[in-house]
């Protein structure tokens, strides 16, 4: 039983000196959950806390259509293989 890994574009917005700004990112993942949890991993490394983004959209993307040239490898390769130091 394998899971299907799908890609997801998120999009949150966040308010600072009254005004809104836009974060989106492409987030690959087992679960819409475990996008989430890995959008909120990689936009807090930036210094955004979860209580300040308001997620706006949440859209399942097909490779094709990807903007992140590695995600969009990763995602059209037959037998994907991530190198970790």
């Amino acid at each position: 039983m394998s899971q299907e890994i799908k890609t997801y574009k998120i999009t949150a917005r966040y308010r600072k000196l009254k005004r809104y700004f836009y974060v989106s990112k492409e987030v690959r993942a087992i679960s819409l959950e475990k996008a989430l949890e890995k959008f909120f991993s990689e936009v807090g490394s930036q210094g955004l806390k979860r209580l300040q983004l308001e997620i706006v959209k949440i859209k399942e993307v097909q490779p094709e259509e990807m903007k992140n040239l590695k995600l969009r490898k990763i995602a059209l390769a037959d037998k994907p293989a991530i190198w970790v130091p």
